[in-house]
């Protein structure tokens, strides 16, 4: 589909025909309006390439059906309907969340779901016990995830968002930074789980979108599988609930977003 043309950027083209309408003299008659013609074959070759995208997308949805057999793509569950996991209820994706991390055989498997590949320190943290804390609350505030690696040996710390950050983001970061600063351990890293990466500097913690932990998550279950097949269905289907509540892929998508669930699951399967 890479040759065909990408028509997201018609969105582009609707938003400019709309600032030349805002422009215009109020006093302008209505005879002088530009005609609507161009803005209608606009949408007639986009529905014409949805039509066309969904047709990859089903394609793409056999073939993950077929990478993870004897399971298949969680997003033939239809995950949106369900009411506990509607994107207001952050607590039920850091829960589960917590509980797959704690499921996970230790460093080897949780620290590079989040972008941390040091071999060496993955080495000596994976011979230590993990254990996942939720919602635990200090003079700092509460926080989201702590996952502690032996009782001094490491700290991986997230903070949870399934919406876009608001103004006060760095502030409550810095809130987190200085309560890990105050935590005895050897090894720490800090990261932002959120729907997409923040503009602004959030350093000393890194940023994960939830994007790209689902990918890796999918990768890690369909490995998984082989060993616990059970787990890695558990995975799945909470891949399967953020895509389709929080990032709003579907196998079924609306108007004009079959192209965008076609190529997430076409990146997820080039990491097999």
């Amino acid at each position: 589909m890479g040759a065909q043309p990408n028509y997201r950027r018609f969105t582009e083209v609707f938003v400019a025909l709309a600032e030349q309408y805002r422009k215009l003299p109020t006093e302008e008659p209505l005879t002088s309006l530009p005609s609507w013609a161009p803005a209608h074959r606009l949408i007639q070759s986009a529905e014409s390439l949805d039509q066309y995208a969904l047709q990859h997308l089903q394609e793409a949805l056999a073939r993950s059906d077929e990478k993870l057999a004897p399971l298949r793509d969680p997003l033939a569950l239809n995950l949106g309907e369900h009411r506990w996991l509607s994107t207001d209820r952050e607590e039920s994706y850091s829960d589960w969340l917590a509980w797959v991390l704690q499921g996970s055989a230790g460093a080897a498997d949780i620290l590079p779901l989040f972008g941390f590949n040091d071999e060496a320190t993955i080495e000596k943290l994976t011979a230590l016990k993990h254990k996942v804390k939720r919602e635990v609350a200090g003079e700092h505030g509460r926080t989201d995830i702590e996952v502690w690696f032996g009782k001094e040996g490491g700290l991986l710390l997230i903070e949870v968002k399934t919406q876009p950050p608001g103004r006060d983001l760095r502030s409550q970061l810095g809130r987190y930074e200085r309560w890990a600063g105050g935590q005895r351990a050897d090894w720490k890293h800090l990261v932002y789980l959120g729907p997409e990466t923040p503009t602004e500097d959030i350093r000393p913690f890194s940023s994960t979108p939830w994007e790209t932990l689902c990918r890796r998550l999918r990768q890690h279950a369909n490995r998984l599988k082989e060993s616990d097949l059970m787990c890695a269905a558990a995975v799945l289907i909470f891949c399967g609930a953020v895509e389709e509540n929080v990032l709003g892929i579907s196998a079924s998508p609306q108007r004009f977003r079959a192209q965008a669930s076609f190529d997430y699951l076409q990146s997820w399967q080039g990491g097999i």
